[in-house]
Protein backbone atom coordinates (compact mmCIF):
# COMPACT_ATOMS: atom_id res chain seq x y z
CA UNK A 1 0.00 0.00 0.00
CA UNK A 2 0.88 3.58 -0.93
CA UNK A 3 1.44 6.18 1.82
CA UNK A 4 -0.31 8.97 1.38
CA UNK A 5 -0.11 11.56 4.59
CA UNK A 6 3.16 12.91 3.36
CA UNK A 7 1.25 14.55 0.59
CA UNK A 8 -1.85 14.88 2.73
CA UNK A 9 -0.11 17.02 4.63
CA UNK A 10 1.25 19.18 1.89
CA UNK A 11 -2.06 20.04 0.96
CA UNK A 12 -3.19 20.36 4.31
CA UNK A 13 0.04 22.83 4.79
CA UNK A 14 -0.94 24.71 1.42
CA UNK A 15 -4.42 25.04 2.28
CA UNK A 16 -3.61 26.29 5.45
CA UNK A 17 -0.63 29.16 3.90
CA UNK A 18 -3.67 30.47 1.51
CA UNK A 19 -6.12 30.99 4.56
CA UNK A 20 -3.40 33.04 6.33
CA UNK A 21 -2.59 35.24 3.53
CA UNK A 22 -5.96 35.77 2.58
CA UNK A 23 -6.52 36.86 6.51
CA UNK A 24 -3.83 38.78 6.83
CA UNK A 25 -4.76 40.35 3.04
CA UNK A 26 -8.03 41.42 4.90
CA UNK A 27 -6.49 42.69 8.20
CA UNK A 28 -3.86 44.90 6.58
CA UNK A 29 -6.86 47.56 5.37
CA UNK A 30 -8.69 47.56 8.55
CA UNK A 31 -5.93 48.10 10.03
CA UNK A 32 -5.51 51.08 7.74
CA UNK A 33 -8.81 52.29 8.00
CA UNK A 34 -8.58 52.14 11.78
CA UNK A 35 -7.86 55.92 11.72
CA UNK A 36 -9.51 58.56 12.38
CA UNK A 37 -11.07 60.06 9.46
CA UNK A 38 -13.82 62.14 7.69
CA UNK A 39 -16.02 61.98 4.97
CA UNK A 40 -17.68 64.25 3.22
CA UNK A 41 -21.26 64.50 1.84
CA UNK A 42 -19.57 67.31 -0.66
CA UNK A 43 -16.30 69.01 -1.10
CA UNK A 44 -17.63 71.37 -3.66
CA UNK A 45 -16.18 75.11 -2.69
CA UNK A 46 -18.44 77.51 -0.75
CA UNK A 47 -21.07 74.66 -0.44
CA UNK A 48 -22.08 73.53 3.31
CA UNK A 49 -21.16 70.05 3.84
CA UNK A 50 -21.82 67.64 6.42
CA UNK A 51 -18.18 65.71 7.77
CA UNK A 52 -18.78 62.79 9.81
CA UNK A 53 -15.69 61.66 11.40
CA UNK A 54 -15.20 58.17 12.33
CA UNK A 55 -13.22 56.97 15.41
CA UNK A 56 -11.90 53.71 14.73
CA UNK A 57 -10.40 52.76 18.05
CA UNK A 58 -9.26 53.57 21.40
CA UNK A 59 -5.30 54.31 22.52
CA UNK A 60 -3.69 50.90 22.36
CA UNK A 61 -6.28 49.02 24.17
CA UNK A 62 -7.83 51.99 25.96
CA UNK A 63 -11.15 53.12 25.86
CA UNK A 64 -11.86 56.72 24.30
CA UNK A 65 -13.30 59.23 26.19
CA UNK A 66 -13.61 62.76 24.29
CA UNK A 67 -12.62 63.68 20.60
CA UNK A 68 -11.82 67.13 19.63
CA UNK A 69 -11.76 68.34 16.53
CA UNK A 70 -9.98 71.83 15.08
CA UNK A 71 -11.31 73.65 11.90
CA UNK A 72 -8.99 75.39 9.87
CA UNK A 73 -9.73 79.03 9.96
CA UNK A 74 -11.16 78.93 6.47
CA UNK A 75 -14.14 76.57 7.23
CA UNK A 76 -17.24 79.56 7.43
CA UNK A 77 -19.29 78.13 9.94
CA UNK A 78 -19.14 74.94 12.71
CA UNK A 79 -22.31 73.56 14.13
CA UNK A 80 -22.43 69.90 15.37
CA UNK A 81 -25.04 67.75 15.47
CA UNK A 82 -26.16 66.49 18.30
CA UNK A 83 -25.34 62.78 19.31
CA UNK A 84 -27.15 60.75 22.40
CA UNK A 85 -24.72 59.48 25.03
CA UNK A 86 -22.38 62.62 24.24
CA UNK A 87 -21.87 65.71 25.20
CA UNK A 88 -20.82 68.96 22.95
CA UNK A 89 -18.95 71.71 23.21
CA UNK A 90 -17.37 74.38 20.92
CA UNK A 91 -14.55 76.73 21.45
CA UNK A 92 -12.67 79.48 19.52
CA UNK A 93 -8.96 80.32 19.45
CA UNK A 94 -6.75 82.51 17.28
CA UNK A 95 -9.40 81.86 14.45
CA UNK A 96 -9.54 78.40 14.62
CA UNK A 97 -12.72 76.71 16.06
CA UNK A 98 -12.79 73.03 17.76
CA UNK A 99 -15.50 71.19 18.78
CA UNK A 100 -15.30 68.56 21.64
CA UNK A 101 -17.39 65.06 21.97
CA UNK A 102 -16.86 63.71 25.38
CA UNK A 103 -18.83 60.23 25.86
CA UNK A 104 -20.77 59.60 29.12
CA UNK A 105 -19.44 55.96 28.64
CA UNK A 106 -16.32 55.65 27.31
CA UNK A 107 -16.36 53.48 23.99
CA UNK A 108 -14.26 50.53 24.17
CA UNK A 109 -11.12 50.16 21.87
CA UNK A 110 -13.04 47.07 19.55
CA UNK A 111 -15.81 49.17 18.45
CA UNK A 112 -16.43 52.21 16.33
CA UNK A 113 -18.62 55.30 16.47
CA UNK A 114 -19.00 58.37 14.65
CA UNK A 115 -19.55 62.29 15.36
CA UNK A 116 -21.06 64.74 12.75
CA UNK A 117 -20.85 68.58 12.05
CA UNK A 118 -22.22 70.56 9.83
CA UNK A 119 -19.65 72.95 8.21
CA UNK A 120 -19.42 76.12 5.07
CA UNK A 121 -16.70 75.18 3.09
CA UNK A 122 -14.36 78.32 1.89
CA UNK A 123 -16.22 80.14 -0.83
CA UNK A 124 -13.27 81.49 -2.48
CA UNK A 125 -11.54 77.87 -2.41
CA UNK A 126 -10.08 76.36 -5.50
CA UNK A 127 -10.58 72.61 -6.51
CA UNK A 128 -7.47 71.02 -5.31
CA UNK A 129 -7.08 72.72 -1.87
CA UNK A 130 -6.65 70.59 0.86
CA UNK A 131 -8.07 71.26 3.97
CA UNK A 132 -7.30 69.19 7.51
CA UNK A 133 -9.02 68.60 10.77
CA UNK A 134 -6.23 67.99 13.29
CA UNK A 135 -7.57 65.44 15.80
CA UNK A 136 -6.94 64.78 19.52
CA UNK A 137 -8.64 61.45 21.03
CA UNK A 138 -8.42 61.33 24.82
CA UNK A 139 -8.50 57.91 26.15
CA UNK A 140 -8.96 56.64 30.33
CA UNK A 141 -5.33 55.64 29.72
CA UNK A 142 -3.30 57.89 27.26
CA UNK A 143 -4.60 60.01 24.05
CA UNK A 144 -3.86 59.63 20.46
CA UNK A 145 -3.08 63.39 18.42
CA UNK A 146 -4.23 62.66 14.98
CA UNK A 147 -2.40 65.79 13.55
CA UNK A 148 0.45 64.55 11.01
CA UNK A 149 0.02 65.29 7.63
CA UNK A 150 0.90 62.36 4.77
CA UNK A 151 5.08 62.71 3.70
CA UNK A 152 6.12 61.67 -0.09
CA UNK A 153 3.14 59.88 -0.64
CA UNK A 154 3.73 57.84 2.37
CA UNK A 155 0.91 57.53 5.28
CA UNK A 156 2.23 59.18 8.90
CA UNK A 157 1.67 57.04 12.08
CA UNK A 158 -1.25 59.53 12.79
CA UNK A 159 -2.24 60.84 10.08
CA UNK A 160 -4.91 64.14 10.35
CA UNK A 161 -8.16 63.79 8.29
CA UNK A 162 -8.22 65.70 4.96
CA UNK A 163 -10.76 66.43 2.32
CA UNK A 164 -9.62 67.57 -1.18
CA UNK A 165 -11.91 70.53 -2.36
CA UNK A 166 -13.81 70.43 -6.06
CA UNK A 167 -14.50 73.14 -7.97
CA UNK A 168 -17.61 75.42 -6.90
CA UNK A 169 -21.12 74.17 -8.18
CA UNK A 170 -22.30 77.83 -9.15
CA UNK A 171 -25.71 76.75 -8.18
CA UNK A 172 -25.49 76.02 -4.41
CA UNK A 173 -27.94 76.34 -1.92
CA UNK A 174 -26.02 79.33 -0.02
CA UNK A 175 -23.66 80.03 -2.23
CA UNK A 176 -25.23 83.05 -3.22
CA UNK A 177 -26.37 84.36 0.13
CA UNK A 178 -23.00 83.76 2.25
CA UNK A 179 -19.19 84.54 2.38
CA UNK A 180 -16.37 82.41 3.87
CA UNK A 181 -16.89 83.95 7.12
CA UNK A 182 -20.64 83.88 7.44
CA UNK A 183 -22.26 82.30 10.32
CA UNK A 184 -25.10 79.94 11.20
CA UNK A 185 -27.13 82.95 11.71
CA UNK A 186 -26.56 84.25 8.15
CA UNK A 187 -27.22 80.87 6.68
CA UNK A 188 -30.15 80.50 8.82
CA UNK A 189 -31.72 84.13 7.76
CA UNK A 190 -30.54 83.22 3.64
CA UNK A 191 -32.69 80.29 3.90
CA UNK A 192 -35.86 82.60 5.88
CA UNK A 193 -35.28 85.15 3.61
CA UNK A 194 -35.85 82.50 0.40
CA UNK A 195 -39.07 80.99 2.08
CA UNK A 196 -40.71 84.04 2.62
CA UNK A 197 -40.27 85.06 -0.43
CA UNK A 198 -41.69 81.85 -2.26
CA UNK A 199 -44.71 82.22 0.18
CA UNK A 200 -45.11 86.11 -0.75
CA UNK A 201 -45.06 84.77 -4.36
CA UNK A 202 -47.85 81.95 -3.47
CA UNK A 203 -49.94 85.04 -1.91
CA UNK A 204 -50.01 87.14 -5.40
CA UNK A 205 -51.48 84.36 -7.12
CA UNK A 206 -54.06 83.47 -4.86
CA UNK A 207 -54.86 86.65 -4.78
CA UNK A 208 -54.95 87.52 -8.59
CA UNK A 209 -57.29 84.15 -8.83
CA UNK A 210 -59.38 85.38 -5.97
CA UNK A 211 -59.84 88.86 -7.85
CA UNK A 212 -60.27 86.75 -11.35
CA UNK A 213 -63.14 84.45 -9.22
CA UNK A 214 -65.30 87.79 -8.05
CA UNK A 215 -65.03 89.08 -11.80
CA UNK A 216 -66.30 85.78 -12.73
CA UNK A 217 -68.75 85.82 -10.82
CA UNK A 218 -70.29 89.31 -11.10
CA UNK A 219 -70.16 89.16 -14.79
CA UNK A 220 -72.41 85.72 -14.37
CA UNK A 221 -74.67 87.41 -11.91
CA UNK A 222 -75.35 90.26 -14.74
CA UNK A 223 -76.19 88.08 -17.79
CA UNK A 224 -78.28 86.06 -15.25
CA UNK A 225 -80.17 89.07 -14.57
CA UNK A 226 -79.67 90.58 -17.72
CA UNK A 227 -82.06 87.07 -19.66
CA UNK A 228 -84.61 87.55 -16.44
CA UNK A 229 -85.33 90.72 -18.01
CA UNK A 230 -85.34 90.06 -21.47
CA UNK A 231 -87.76 86.89 -20.42
CA UNK A 232 -90.17 89.09 -18.55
Amino acid sequence: MRNTHPRSTRKTTTTAAVVLGAALALAFPAAANAHVSVEPSTTAAGEYATLTFAIGHGCEGSPTESVRIDFPEAIGSVKPTAKAGWAVETAESGGVRSVTYTTEEPLPDELRDTVTVAALLPLDGQAGDVLSFPVTQTCTDGQNVWDQAPQDGAEPEYPMPQLTLTAATGGGEHAGHTGAGASDEDAEHADGAGKVGALEHRDDQARLLGTGGLIVGVLGVALAALSLRRRS
